[in-house]
């Protein structure tokens, strides 16, 4: 039972006043995430009452020892990294609260696992899957192709390169950074329509210019980032898929990556990497270090660095100005404590705080419907539910309050 001490601080959910964009999908006429299956009615979301106290151990706060998970992960205590365990266990119990469909809960810090837990009919070994924290993957996967010369410019190549029919009008002035700024201005696609065409590439491909390259129209598009993976297999030769695999995987330690792909084995590069948490917190620990593991660059820190600087300098409480809806750029959403982070549907979270190296990860109760391969066509769906009193912002600072 949740303590309700009328003395100590509360957090409510889902009402907590935030100028920051923390959720995934958003506005643009339909270009957001795809849904799931319908899922039976649910109540309500209702206010969860979540306290926080003084910790009742003692914690480290000068901690600069790390570690590197090459091959198992090393495991330490909240206190020894700076973290209160029972401000951690507030923040599980808000988690696993009934109705929120949590599946798997993880914080690394100083690249230990610190807080690890699970809904009772999974475990470290089960994957789960990204929805839109794909988004983010191919991010870096755009980062590699560029340190490899694959790709020559982000700011001024244009997409028609890889994408030919673009040549051939106004969608030539398409540039990649355009691309990863949701600033194609290219129709946007229904979602539904998108995640369940059996050939997803021509709906992304095939699609008409409504204004000028470079206006951001809507906040949010699928089909750009569908885009995006496919100029990843032109300059290549490999889809996301192949390229996260031979480029990063066998680095950081991910063993269990399988990303889905359509009825004609197009890989959803906007959605759709099913993971084991684990091997989640191994992307975000690349990126909260700066692409770099162990000695070797993955890629580049400058590549890091301005990819996540678009989301860090729009994070709501730096100006009462800032167009918060535009801080969604090169596949990153901007949070609080100079911290940027991938989101997808049903708040699949890997967030991350490179100024103390901590990742807070969050995923949804999953299965995989029909036949169990991650090709999408028929009845192959991802099962996921939306949780009922569950705010990822609030969820977030009550993990990181718990630093002392």
């Amino acid at each position: 039972m949740l303590n309700r001490n009328p003395k100590r601080k509360t957090y409510f959910a889902p009402a907590l006043v935030s100028t920051i964009l923390l959720g995934c999908g958003g506005g643009g006429g339909g270009g957001g995430e795809p849904p799931t299956p319908a899922a039976p009615p649910r109540p309500p979301p209702v206010q969860v009452p979540i306290v926080t106290d003084t910790c009742s151990v003692i914690v480290t706060t000068d901690s600069t020892e790390s570690s590197w998970p090459n091959g198992a992960w090393e495991t330490a205590t909240p206190e020894s990294q700076g973290l209160c365990p029972d401000e951690l266990q507030e923040a599980r119990d808000y988690a696993f609260f009934e109705g929120n469909t949590t599946g798997a809960f993880l914080v690394i810090k100083n690249g230990y696992i610190v807080f690890e837990e699970y809904d009772e009919d999974k475990t470290a070994y089960d994957l789960v899957t990204s929805w839109s924290v794909a988004k983010s993957f191919v991010s870096l996967l755009m980062g590699t192709a560029l340190d490899g010369g694959y790709l020559q410019s982000i700011e001024e190549q244009s997409a028609s390169e890889f994408i030919r029919s673009w040549s051939e009008d106004r969608r030539a002035e398409i540039t990649l950074k355009h691309l990863m700024t949701v600033r194609s201005a290219l129709q946007v696609v229904n979602a539904t329509s998108f995640y369940t065409s059996e050939d997803q590439l021509p709906m992304a491909v095939d699609r008409t210019l409504i204004g000028d390259p470079g206006d951001r129209l809507y906040n949010y598009s699928n089909a750009d980032i569908m885009v995006a993976g496919q100029v990843l297999r032109v300059a290549t030769g490999m889809d996301p898929g192949e390229l996260l695999e031979v480029q990063v995987n066998g680095t950081i330690g991910i063993q269990s990556a399988e990303w889905w792909v359509d009825g004609e084995a197009n890989v959803l590069a906007y959605c759709c990497l099913d993971a084991t948490p684990r091997d989640f917190a191994r992307f975000g620990l690349l990126y909260s270090r700066g692409g770099d593991w162990d000695g070797t660059q993955v890629v580049t820190s400058d590549w890091i660095n301005m990819t996540t600087e678009y989301a860090r300098t729009l994070q709501g409480n730096e100006s009462d100005s800032a167009d918060v809806e535009a801080g969604y750029g090169f596949y990153w959403w901007p949070i609080l404590n100079n911290g940027f982070g991938a989101f997808g549907l049903h708040s699949q979270i890997i967030a991350i705080y490179p100024d103390i190296d901590m990742v807070v990860l969050r995923f949804s109760n999953y299965t995989r419907l029909g036949t169990g391969d991650p090709i999408r066509v028929g009845l192959n769906f991802h099962g996921t539910f939306t949780p009922i009193n569950f705010d990822n912002a609030t969820f977030l600072a009550m993990v990181y309050d718990a630093l002392h």
